[in-house]
């Protein structure tokens, strides 16, 4: 059998994270919604390993415990795994800074916790020793991995970019999925994110780059035989837990969850995940809520 891992990656801009509230209750980690398309992916694809990546130091002892049990109840191959474990991670010093920019969702996407993401989400593919591994942003988590399209690219290529518009083809850096044989392109495009990010660039137009030079004209690939036409989910990624969770707005409260009620809650729950409906074909998909989105775990402003 052809062993899979499929990676999502979440940083909070916080380093280290700021003490729990006193209350008793924790600030939201992430969007609940991805902990909803994590949960999917893994019942969508049980013999793939499914893994969502953190970062230990920017969240608290009781923000872990809550999203280990709210993604791992009840799953057998979905993982919460923390960045710290990487050696490469820990060492560099790109990853060991606080985004300190209120207004970090800017319009080139630049910012410090832009240009961290971008590196990680190449490190993270590069761990393990699978057949084939799988990246992709958690709101493209509906991208089917089993898809004809998908095993067509790899089989032949080795090699699957997504592309963000659901109509043509373009070089995005949100989602991928490579084998062995292509695991030096990956290698040396880590370098190369990790050079852009100290320059004040994100690494896309790197990756862009290196796929025009080295598939498109060294090899002779036409790009539309490695990209994967597949739209996001309508949703746009907040970070719920700080004042500036939008980038873009004033300060806010951040949202916050009484954490023993939530993971009883959730508990309840689980069990209750709709069918994943996972979709490699060029069209908007929208994932739908499980029971606990919006209601069990309704975030509220803190105090």
């Amino acid at each position: 059998m052809t062993s899979q891992v499929l990676n999502f990656l979440w940083l909070n801009l916080d380093l280290p994270a700021p003490p729990d509230p006193k209350d008793g209750s924790i600030r939201e980690p992430l969007p609940a919604k991805y902990i909803e398309n994590t949960r999917k992916a893994g019942k969508a694809r049980p013999a793939a390993e499914i893994n969502l990546w953190v970062d230990s130091k920017r969240l608290t002892q009781r923000q872990v415990d809550y999203l280990k049990k709210s993604l791992e109840e009840g799953m057998t191959n979905v993982h919460l795994k923390d960045l710290r474990d990487i050696p490469a991670y820990g060492k560099e010093k790109l990853y060991n800074k606080a985004e300190t920019n209120p207004h970090w969702r800017d319009m080139d996407q630049t910012s410090l916790i832009w240009r961290q993401v971008d590196a990680a989400k190449i490190l993270i593919s590069l761990q393990g020793s699978f057949d084939q591994a799988f990246f992709a942003d958690l709101d493209h988590a509906h991208l089917d991995i089993d898809s004809k399209e998908v095993q067509t690219m790899l089989t032949k290529h080795g090699l699957m970019i997504g592309s963000a518009d659901s109509h043509y083809a373009s070089i995005e850096n949100q989602l991928w999925g490579f084998t062995a044989k292509r695991r030096k392109f990956f290698e040396d495009y880590y370098k190369e994110a990790l050079n852009c990010a100290y320059h004040g660039d994100n690494a896309w137009e790197a990756l862009e780059e290196k796929v025009y030079n080295e598939i498109e004209d060294d090899e002779g690939i036409d790009i539309e035989e490695i990209c994967l036409p597949i739209s996001d989910d309508g949703t746009q990624a907040e970070q719920p837990g700080h004042q500036w969770r939008t980038g873009l707005d004033k300060p806010v409260a951040p949202s916050v969850l009484s954490g023993t009620k939530a993971l009883a809650d959730f508990k309840k729950t689980a069990g209750n995940d709709n069918k994943a409906e996972p979709s490699a074909a060029p069209k908007h998909k929208i994932l739908s809520k499980i029971p606990f989105i919006g209601s069990k775990f309704k975030a509220v402003p803190s105090a």
